[in-house]
């Protein structure tokens, strides 16, 4: 027996947030695609629309499904899916439009000769989609046998389906001219099975000369921006559109920064010891009383710098964007920096003045950030680097840390 769904599962809808991101995916992969003088546009002329110049525009109808078949993959597009016709059916009125100037058969043939008609879904082939497949063989070759196919099967669909809100979607474009029909049916154009959207994106971002190891960081830097971007046009009531200039304009800081030597910027938050007081580094800074037994917020800040420089130093190192012998020479100049100081501070140094010593020798190296490869730590990780040092026994701040 069926269980009743609750109140909070009615009303929630997790198909339509899907189908919101998948059409914001979509517009932003033919963001990433654009060509000098091309724009692209979100929820303007269609669900997404690309105008190529001033005498061909693309528009895109975008449908998405999380139902799935018992093989796992999404539903199939049928022939009489309320999501073909939907979309055959807004096409076909805004081909009629009389608000747009287009009553007359000249003019929505004039509209249709600049305008290509996309269906996308992530809803699978079926071989018995008899509609899909006769508009394919017709786009292929626009003989009037192939024509005359496609009117008598539509005329066959409406007179079939008992389903009221289909057949209406099929009388609108039955009811197109048969000159119009010609035309439009020649514009047709399905991109079925687009499941790996996201994917799709990251290919053509790496296919921008991006390092492998920085195409993630440039995702979600753009992804980000531009969510921004649309949500603030949004609330001020404009429309959305990206022009390939303006794009390039406020965008491309974004590739310059992942093509240069700069190291990409990792978020996460590393599992803490489950005793912090007994880590190497964190006894070394209480020997010289720069932190306290008791003082835990700041024990836990030391010890989340410390796991994320060497959490970062072997991500960055397995994304190609450093090698081993690069990691371990600024080891070794954070080593001589430090032994440096070490020896200045305690020259002539008494038993009461240790501490003090000691204190001053971190304080300073806290200062200072340190290279790897070509690019410049953070702060973070730079003081990451010495409690790193320190806790594995490479450096210490007492004047006599190796018998600590």
């Amino acid at each position: 027996m069926a269980t009743s769904k609750t109140f909070m599962e009615k009303t929630a809808a997790p198909g339509a947030s899907a189908g919101f991101d998948y059409q914001y995916y979509y517009f932003l992969y033919k963001v990433l695609n654009l060509k000098k003088g091309q724009s692209v546009g979100l929820e303007i002329k269609d669900d997404v629309h690309t105008d190529v110049d001033d005498d061909l525009q693309l528009l895109f109808q975008l449908k998405h499904t999380i139902q799935k078949q018992a093989d796992g993959r999404p539903l199939a597009l049928t022939e009489l899916d309320a999501d073909l016709w939907k979309t055959f059916h807004n096409w076909a009125k805004v081909i009629s439009d009389p608000n747009d100037g287009r009553a007359t058969e000249v003019a929505q043939l004039n509209f249709i000769s600049r305008t290509e008609f996309h269906l996308v879904t992530n809803k699978s082939t079926s071989s018995s989609n008899k509609i899909g497949s006769l508009l394919v063989s017709y786009l292929e070759d626009h003989t009037p046998e192939n024509f005359e196919k496609i009117r008598h099967r539509i005329e066959e669909l409406k007179s079939s389906t008992s389903d009221d809100s289909i057949k209406s979607y099929i009388s609108t474009v039955s009811d197109l001219s048969a000159s119009v029909k010609k035309e439009f049916f020649k514009k047709i154009h399905f991109e079925l099975a687009e499941t790996e959207i996201i994917q799709k994106i990251k290919t053509t971002i790496s296919e921008k000369f991006i390092p492998p190891g920085k195409v993630d960081e440039v995702y979600d830097r753009l992804n980000s921006n531009i969510r921004d971007s649309n949500y603030i046009a949004i609330s001020n009531g404009k429309a959305f559109s990206v022009l390939f200039d303006d794009f390039t304009a406020k965008y491309w800081k974004i590739f310059q920064d992942a093509r240069d030597n700069k190291l990409s910027s990792l978020r996460f938050e590393p599992a803490l010891p489950g005793d912090l007081l007994s880590q190497p580094f964190i006894q070394q800074l209480i020997a010289i009383d720069d932190i306290y037994d008791h003082e835990s917020e700041i024990i836990t800040e030391y010890s989340t710098h410390k796991l994320r420089l060497a959490r970062s130093l072997d991500q960055w190192e397995q994304n190609g964007e450093v090698v081993h012998d690069e990691i371990q020479a600024m080891h070794g100049d954070v080593h001589l920096r430090w032994k440096n100081n070490h020896r200045m501070a305690y020259r002539g140094c008494g038993p009461d003045e240790i501490k003090i010593k000691g204190q001053t020798i971190i304080n300073m190296m806290r200062q200072e950030k340190y290279k790897l490869g070509g690019d410049e730590l953070s702060t973070e990780h730079s003081n990451g680097e010495l409690y790193e040092l320190s806790d594995i026994g490479r450096i210490g701040w007492h004047r006599d840390w190796e018998k600590l």
